[in-house]
């Protein structure tokens, strides 16, 4: 019998090894970024619930709050109720900010939209500061403002983030493809913002 048909030659376990590796590296590059879009789909999801929710109503205007409260006004009014409701005022993958980080549905009992400043844990996205008469947006208007602004690119792997516009409409604002920033930059929301859809907005 030739030996040389018992076991493997060192180019085939080579080759093998190759193939291991280049399957591991693309497990290692797909899953996150399926993760990723997964995430980013739920917070679009998420923010096109919440964009109709302040689309009903007035026919001319919005809710006259700003920052989180134009958010937690939909609590208020009974909009928002329960948990699977709650849970839509935060986007999906933000490790910093959840319903159950801001402490359930109790967290939500007697909110008081006349308070500014206090309920910025209750929700992950920046509100439109109606209140500013230099910012606030009408409805009808031809022109699309961003209304919320998921508030913390962290969780969309610093790419950018998710926008939701007047009239409805839900957009993904790419930091480099969008916005013209560099990949390392950090977007900043609310006044002074190197961006200027996102200088309206306030977070607290």
């Amino acid at each position: 019998m030739d030996r040389k048909q018992k076991g493997f030659t060192l180019i085939e376990i080579l080759v093998v090894v190759t193939i291991i590796g280049v399957l591991a590296g693309l497990v290692v590059v797909l899953i996150p970024r399926g993760q990723f879009e997964a995430q980013k789909t739920d917070c679009m999801n998420n923010v096109k619930q919440v964009v109709g929710l302040l689309e009903v109503g007035s026919a001319t205007s919005y809710p006259k709050f700003r920052g989180p409260n134009l958010l937690l006004y939909l609590v208020k009014k009974g909009d928002l109720v329960g948990e699977d409701s709650l849970k839509l005022l935060f986007c999906p993958g933000d490790t910093h900010e959840s319903y159950q980080q801001a402490g359930g549905a109790d967290a939500y009992k007697d909110i008081d939209t006349k308070r500014q400043g206090e309920y910025d844990h209750l929700t992950s996205y920046a509100g439109r500061d109606q209140l500013n008469g230099s910012c606030a947006a009408k409805k009808g208007s031809a022109e699309a403002k961003v209304l919320i602004c998921d508030d913390s690119e962290d969780h969309h792997d610093k790419k950018g983030f998710v926008v939701g516009l007047t009239g409805g409409a839900v957009k993904w604002r790419h930091k480099v493809d969008d916005y013209g920033l560099n990949h390392d930059a950090a977007v900043a929301i609310g006044e002074g913002s190197a961006v200027e859809e996102l200088n309206c907005l306030r977070v607290d």
